[in-house]
């Protein structure tokens, strides 16, 4: 089975690739989809409200108090990523041992982050230009512009990811040219 990553900064367009993915009938574990259903988890909650006292209340974790802190305060946002990361890549190589298929995709943000990235056989990094992610994470999370950017710094650049992946996906908008280019990676980038 071959196990491959996809992965960008944020508003990059990890997750329409991933959509196309799925149209092709490949399957795609969403590492934030695992990370947003660990807010469901007692155990991990409790772990939660160690680091972020004030965001969690009565089991409830308030996402937009802690975003707000770990954009301001490096250390917090290092004990999150330590906690969720761990957490989430047991989730992700239970799902991949009980696979069956040729190939499965893994959509992975924080790849570098996460300790992951010898996991796969494959990276595929999506990338767009600065403009198009702003726009994107401000419409997606109702953030201002000079929020968005300050989340996309707070994540490794795409330099980085391109120079540990094996395939670079342009991804600025016409989606008929990334449907297209994830139709030609699957016949030609995963035998």
């Amino acid at each position: 089975m071959k196990k491959i990553a996809i992965t960008g900064v944020i508003g990059s367009g990890k997750s329409a690739v991933s959509s196309i993915l799925e149209k092709y009938g490949k399957y795609v574990i969403y590492t934030d989809k695992i990370n947003k259903s660990l807010l469901c988890d007692a155990n991990y909650i409790a772990k939660l409200a160690k680091i972020f006292p004030k965001a969690v209340k009565d089991g409830t974790v308030n996402k937009s108090l802690i975003r707000r802190q770990i954009l301001h305060n490096n250390a917090k946002r290092l004990a999150l990523n330590e906690l969720s990361h761990k957490e989430i890549e047991q989730r992700v190589e239970k799902i991949i041992d009980n696979f069956n298929g040729e190939e499965i995709f893994c959509e992975i943000p924080l790849i570098v982050e996460s300790g992951m990235k010898d996991c796969f056989d494959q990276i595929w990094c999506v990338v767009a230009d600065l403009d198009t992610k702003i726009k994107r994470i401000e419409k997606r999370d109702n953030v201002s512009s000079i929020d968005a950017q300050k989340i996309i710094q707070c994540q490794k650049k795409d330099n980085e990811l391109i120079s540990l992946s094996d395939i670079v996906i342009e991804n600025n908008g016409d989606l008929n040219k990334l449907k297209e280019e994830v139709g030609r990676l699957i016949c030609t980038a995963i035998k």
